[in-house]
């Protein structure tokens, strides 16, 4: 088959660390990074054209996975430096091994690049795709989970898939991740997934984080059942003071489908608020705007009779319940329209930390949810926070829930999928299980 390829004009690959530069109008190249299988081929269609491979070995780095750091250009790969300005090439290139790889282009004449210049007739990228047996630790952990939720499930449960900042890399474990939902949604028939935000890190040209959420979120759909975001600070494509940041119009475009990226959802007994809680525009990015706390409080006096609140932030309502900020914009407010509705109110569930944590100082139940990245870092918690022991390649590279929420009897089981321990909210106490 063949597969499109995204260039972007002004990008070259640097020879040196196989990272993506801009600046360079004499280059194109692909800012996504793409698999190849032994055997597929680079096609060259225009010989007014010359292009350059660079390929990178699936491995991963140990620090990206227990060290606060991130990945260059999203890619939990090593880069084979085999690219440079001598390699230029215009026979085919045919891959050897499984890779990923980026190309960069050049005009023969060495003209600069202008909008008309398409990477797609110009390069062809043939490839047949792998067929991949499924891992015995997902089909095992598919199977404890499934006959747990079973054995627990009671008349009047409401089922979701609970998840939170996955932050899709190259070479990291989505397909794991994505291949694990999967199964269980066939086994469970959820009644949908609930993304807590920060799909990807965020720290790439706007085309390649596009490329990458799209992927994500086409996997989760491809489930056919409802499937809810909440906006991370990540999901802004602001992290590290990236050069191409989302406006809030383009995230309800990528995000929602042009819908609002604040709303709630009804279902039986239950209301489900979808807060957003990041603004990189600001001094004080992290927290709750005049606007989402009118829209809060109005849709929390709105709670139909009979139903209860359960509230879904990417962020915790409070300061004291994250590292990164002394400051979250709304706290007070936020915890005084919940107080004032209180009798109204399930719980508060957040991701954002990386760690799991119950919190029961408020008058409502406050749950952090852990990372589905396999991530487990230490440093940077709040005190209290468990950080799930993580390794590739088993069980605990995973780290998501599933949700029972019994509205007659206010009551919330997460059943753990992988890393970490299960938890339970019951008449307005949240306990671990």
């Amino acid at each position: 088959m063949t597969k499109p390829l995204i260039g972007r004009i002004g990008m070259k690959i640097r020879a040196g660390d196989g990272c993506d530069e801009l600046g360079h109008t004499e280059m194109l190249s692909t800012p996504v990074f793409y698999h190849a299988n032994p055997g597929d081929r680079l096609t060259l269609k225009n010989s007014n054209f010359k292009f350059n491979v660079a390929t990178y070995r699936p491995e991963v780095e140990p620090r990206w996975i227990y060290t606060y750091d991130y990945a260059p250009d999203q890619s939990w790969t090593i880069y084979n430096k085999d690219l440079s300005g001598e390699s230029y090439r215009q026979d085919d290139y045919i891959f050897e091994s499984h890779v990923y790889f980026r190309v960069c282009l050049r005009k023969v004449n060495g003209d600069l690049f202008n909008e008309n210049d398409d990477l797609n007739k110009i390069l062809e990228f043939k490839t047949t795709p792998s067929q991949k047996k499924p891992k015995q630790w997902i089909i095992n952990e598919v199977g404890r989970v499934t006959d747990k939720v079973k054995n627990l499930q009671e008349a009047g449960d409401h089922v979701f898939i609970l998840m939170t900042d996955s932050h899709y890399n190259v070479n990291g474990t989505w397909e794991d991740t994505f291949n694990s939902i999967k199964q269980l949604c066939q086994n469970l028939n959820p009644d949908g997934i609930i993304h807590l935000g920060d799909i990807t890190d965020g720290m790439v040209t706007g085309d390649a984080t596009r490329y990458y959420v799209k992927k994500v979120l086409n996997d989760l759909r491809s489930c056919n059942i409802p499937v809810r975001l909440n906006l991370g600070n990540h999901d802004t494509n602001y992290f590290r003071n990236n050069h191409e940041p989302f406006s809030v119009q383009q995230q309800k475009e990528l995000y929602f489908d042009g819908k609002d990226i604040r709303y709630h959802v009804d279902i039986p007994g239950i209301r489900m608020i979808f807060l957003d809680s990041y603004d990189p525009t600001i001094e004080h990015r992290y927290g709750y705007s005049q606007e989402c706390l009118k829209w809060f409080n109005h849709s929390m006096e709105s709670v139909p009779d009979g139903s209860k609140a359960l509230i879904f932030s990417h962020l915790p309502p409070l300061a004291r319940l994250q590292f990164w900020a002394k400051i979250i914009r709304g706290e007070a407010e936020i915890i005084n329209i919940i107080d004032s509705n209180r009798h109204k109110t399930l719980a508060w569930i957040n991701g954002h930390n990386h760690s799991d944590f119950i919190d029961n100082n408020e008058r409502f139940p406050i749950i952090s949810i852990a990372n589905a990245k396999c991530e487990a870092f230490t440093e940077r918690k709040t005190e209290g926070f468990i950080t799930p022991d993580r390794e590739l390649n088993n069980t605990s590279q995973e780290a998501f829930d599933i949700m029972l929420i019994n509205a007659e009897k206010e009551q919330i089981r997460f059943i753990r999928f992988g890393a970490g321990r299960d938890k339970i909210i019951s008449k307005g106490k949240a306990e671990w299980a």
